[in-house]
């Protein structure tokens, strides 16, 4: 869950999600054009002017108006309007109103009682101002029909005058010409409440993805997830696009168009990043003498089986031998990514050493071998823990320059735990956007209840969406990473040696892709 956003932040997630953005925002002008177009009733206005006189001497030429007489008159303006809106007078506009239209003429625009228009009805349709503070009192009515807005302006102007010499007492009032029809609807503004539609559509749906983000535990940030657990981030593998279902991940299909081997549609990208994670992992075990390595995730379907294939597979492109353990007996799939026989494997050989050298495949492809899961037992977890696990281990890492383990996922079998002694470490691969920090967390947890090293992890599938291109993107990263293993002091092991020659070489071959 984030707990704060940059502006940076809050940019690339709108962007990210801009297509859902636009299509709220046309979702929401679309849904208030069609309502202000066919729902809500058009509303037609119509106003008359009346000027109010303070006294009858406004009205003889002869004599002069001065700013008393036009400030009462202005008083009287407010006074007048008070007046006009009283139950009394609306009852007489009432009167008037229904000896132009009949009761069913009328039942269509106001609320009817006792055959009469009521006071309430009448008054939502006037609207009475001084215009510009002056002593111009202008009445406005606003209906569903032109003609009746006119004739309720005409019928209030000549009301009018008898009721407010009678009330008041002072002043008078007179009309100034009549109220026009006017045919052009001031309501619905179409224009207007589509834009406003469109705007209240976008902000809508920035405030979803903001509130989801914002209550998303899921991993997105490879630095985030360093900084969380205090590990190093080995690496990061790019998705290579393409919409898999939930259903459908981590199925045969799935993990064959990610894997490095016998797979010639795998962007370059992709094999540069396995490249980089190849050389992090090599700098990560170069200062120690095992050099055996468990791969897991914290749950299934997290890309582990593939990370680890691929890794063995980048790793066996060099001078070093590597040998890579299925050892996932629950779900085993490294036979099936290297289309070998499963027929004998690591359970074979471990309650039979002898059967080492038969059930190991040899050079599948470069410098690296296969060791299957082989037969699936009913106790993986004892198997793993035994004695003769830890004996076999002791007996390959002679044999191998680095040894790779793929081992069922942490957070639903123990299996990894039983070899802690064995091994070097545990790198996590943890899935972008899929796995949670609580998921990683009881992970973590679980590895260091039984004193397992965990050297770091290997960020899988992960999304740029807003980078100029990934292989841009790629090259700054993996730029940064190799000058850091190049200026690190050399050390006199020759493993550090082997493996900065690994990252130079590398560096190369990029620089010979790109002139190619």
């Amino acid at each position: 869950m984030k707990k704060s956003y940059t502006i940076k932040d809050l940019i690339f997630l709108f962007l990210g999600h801009i297509w859902w953005i636009v299509c709220a925002a046309v979702v929401g002008a679309a849904g208030t054009f069609l309502v202000s177009s066919y729902v809500i009733p058009q509303q037609f206005q119509s106003n008359i002017s009346m000027y109010v006189k303070n006294s009858e001497k406004q009205n003889q030429e002869q004599q002069g108006i001065n700013n008393n007489d036009l400030t009462v008159s202005k008083s009287l303006v407010s006074t007048y309007i008070v007046i006009l809106n009283n139950d009394v007078v609306m009852d007489e506009v009432g009167n008037q109103l229904a000896k132009e239209y009949t009761e069913e003429e009328l039942s269509h625009y106001f609320t009817l009682k006792n055959g009469k228009v009521t006071d309430t009805s009448l008054k939502a349709c006037f609207s009475m101002t001084a215009v510009d503070e002056t002593e111009v009192l202008k009445i406005t009515a606003t209906t569903q029909n032109a003609e009746l807005s006119a004739s309720l302006c005409n019928i209030m102007a000549d009301v009018a005058p008898e009721f407010l010499i009678r009330v008041v007492g002072a002043g008078s009032v007179e009309k100034i010409g009549d109220a026009k029809i006017y045919d052009t609807p001031v309501s619905p503004n179409v224009t207007k409440n589509t834009a406003i539609g469109f705007a209240a559509g976008a902000m809508l749906a920035i405030l979803v993805i903001l509130v989801i983000d914002f209550f998303d535990n899921t991993i997105k940030d490879s630095s985030e997830l360093g900084e969380h657990f205090q590990k190093p981030m080995i690496g990061e593998i790019q998705s290579i696009g393409g919409k898999v279902k939930k259903k459908d991940r981590g199925t045969s299909a799935d993990r064959k168009r990610k894997l490095i081997y016998h797979n010639s549609d795998l962007p370059f990208s992709i094999l540069e990043t396995y490249k980089a994670l190849r050389s992090s992992l090599n700098f990560l075990v170069s200062t120690s003498e095992n050099k055996i390595v468990a791969v897991t995730s914290a749950s299934p379907n997290e890309g582990k089986s593939v990370t680890v294939a691929n890794l063995a597979t980048a790793i066996s492109e060099t001078d070093k031998t590597v040998l890579l353990i299925d050892a996932d007996m629950r779900k085993p799939v490294q036979h099936k990514n290297f289309q070998v026989s499963n027929k004998l494997g690591l359970s074979n050989v471990i309650t039979d050493a002898s059967l080492l050298d038969e059930a190991l495949h040899q050079n599948v492809t470069g410098t690296l071998d296969l060791l299957t899961a082989g037969t699936i037992p009913p106790n993986p977890s004892e198997l793993l823990a035994s004695k003769q696990m830890a004996e076999l281990l002791d007996k390959l890492k002679e044999k191998y320059d680095i040894i790779l383990i793929d081992c069922a996922p942490v957070n639903v079998v123990s299996d990894v735990a039983g070899m802690a002694n064995s091994i070097a470490g545990v790198v996590m691969v943890v899935h972008y956007g899929t796995t949670t920090y609580a998921e990683a967390e009881d992970a973590v947890k679980q590895l260091e209840l039984a004193n397992c090293n965990v050297l770091g992890f290997v960020l899988n599938e992960v999304v740029h969406k807003h980078s100029a291109g990934y292989y841009s993107n790629y090259k700054y990263k993996y730029k940064y990473k190799y000058d850091y293993q190049y200026r690190t002091e050399p050390s006199e092991t020759k493993s550090t040696e082997t493996a900065a020659a690994e990252a130079e070489a590398d560096a190369k071959h990029i620089e010979g892709e790109k002139q190619a």
